[in-house]
């Protein structure tokens, strides 16, 4: 049955059974009825795309955020959050030093940045592009920035 799963079902099943959670037990923490995570782990592939079983936005934000991962990682996969890390990251180094700073100085906005895969390698990289290129700054400061760019990131 296993193969039949969806992509979706198959990495709510897997996620769920890395943390040892029973249905219950991830319905209890994510505020997502049981029943409703037993239908989705049971999406057979073919009738995802017409399947009866509304999946809710609001759930899957709340299973996503239970499971640490993105919203996107649990519906499409590694593949979407890489191109939006390339995407940021072309951004990021397409910034001059003033733009910088200005993105370092504004305030968090309450967008939710759960597709944001901030590695310490993402990091390391953007430190080092910016070091030789752009502004000479440590490397809590990139973090920062990084986190304050994509809040208030315009949607391209």
């Amino acid at each position: 049955m296993k193969n039949e799963l969806s992509i979706f079902s198959q990495r709510l099943y897997s996620l769920r059974k890395q943390y040892n959670y029973t249905q219950q037990k991830l319905a209890e923490i994510s505020k997502v009825s049981r029943r409703s995570i037993q239908r989705y782990e049971k999406i057979l592939a073919k009738d995802f795309k017409n399947t009866s079983v509304a999946i809710s936005t609001a759930n899957i934000l709340l299973l996503a955020q239970t499971l640490d991962v993105s919203a996107e990682y649990l519906l499409f996969g590694e593949e979407n959050m890489d191109i939006y890390m390339d995407t940021i990251k072309k951004e990021l180094e397409d910034l001059s030093r003033e733009e910088v700073i200005y993105y370092h100085k504004l305030s968090l906005t309450d967008k939710i940045l759960a597709h944001l895969k901030l590695t310490d390698a993402f990091i390391d990289e953007i430190h080092n592009y910016w070091n030789k290129n752009t502004l000479r700054c440590y490397k809590p400061y990139v973090q920062d920035t990084i986190i304050r760019y994509c809040s208030n990131r315009k949607t391209k």
